[in-house]
Order: C-alpha cells, then structure tokens, then sequence
C-alpha cells in the first residue's frame, strides 16, 4: 500500500528554517554572553592578583627598611628624608643613606618617597614612612612606630595606612 504524502497548508511552507536560523542565532549570542563573561572576569582575577603583589611588595619593603633603620642606619630615624644626604649628620662617616633610600625586593624595585620621623611628648605619633614601587609606580604609606634602645632608637612596629 502506497503511502500518500500530504502536504501542509500553504502558509506553514517555510516556517522550519527561518525558526532553526532563529534558534542559531539565539544560541550564538547566548554562548559570545557567556564568553565575554568569563574573560572579563579571568581579566578582573588578573588585576587583583597583581594589585595583592605590589602590596605584598610594599609591605617587605617597608620591612626591608625599618630593619635597617633599626640597625646601622638608625642615625636616620629622627631626620626627615629630606636630610639623608651624605655626610649625614650624627651619622657615622661614610655611611650612604641611598642604602635605605632605595632598593630591591624580589623583583621590584621600590623607593622611600618620605620619611617624616616620630613625635615625642603629648603629640606622640609614629613616625611615616611613604614608599613607591619603581615599575608600577603604586605608592603605600606606613606608620613606623619608634622606641628608644641603647643608645639608638629603634623601629618596634610597622603597619599599613593605605595608599
């Protein structure tokens, strides 16, 4: 027995493919959505992970420093970083501040932007210390807080202020 195709109305003729080129493209742009999405936030991820180095690096830089404010270099603590220019006064001769001033860690270089020393007597404060990454150019200031040792005052603490 033969099998009698029929067909549809007229008005159905071509509804299959302009609805499958419909879907196509509803699926196109659904899945450029989703890739946009995850390279924006791969992007995002990328940025704050160089962000949290450059802070990690601040901060033991800050660390590099206040060791040696607190060692050989303690002669620096109560002038301001204006003053470290050699010879530096109350400082032993031959003693190059540009030691402190600047320097590596790791694989950035950073410097000391400012170093306001601390205050004694009912203003007392810790004194600041400003630093700045040579290659990315980011900035972060410290507080160091200062106490007096045997014969040199010496850096207790060191703690983050912000940029």
């Amino acid at each position: 027995m033969p099998v009698a195709r029929t067909r549809g109305p007229a008005s159905a003729a071509g509804f299959v493919l302009p609805l499958s080129v419909g879907a196509a493209l509803v699926l196109l742009l659904t899945s450029l959505s989703v890739q946009t999405a995850a390279l924006q936030g791969s992007a995002l991820a990328a940025a704050e992970l160089k962000q949290r180095q450059q802070e990690d690096a601040l901060d033991s830089a800050a660390q590099r420093v206040a060791a040696q404010l607190s060692g050989a270099y303690a002669c620096l603590l109560p002038q301001a970083s204006a003053a470290w220019v050699m010879p530096v006064a109350g400082c032993a001769p031959g003693l190059n501040p540009a030691m402190v001033a600047a320097g590596k860690v790791g694989e950035n270089d950073y410097r000391v932007v400012g170093w306001t020393p601390a205050l004694d007597g009912e203003a007392a404060r810790p004194g600041q210390l400003r630093l700045q990454l040579s290659d990315a150019g980011s900035q972060r200031l410290y507080a160091l807080a200062v106490v007096p040792g045997d014969g040199a005052p010496l850096v207790r603490s060191v703690r983050g202020l912000g940029r």
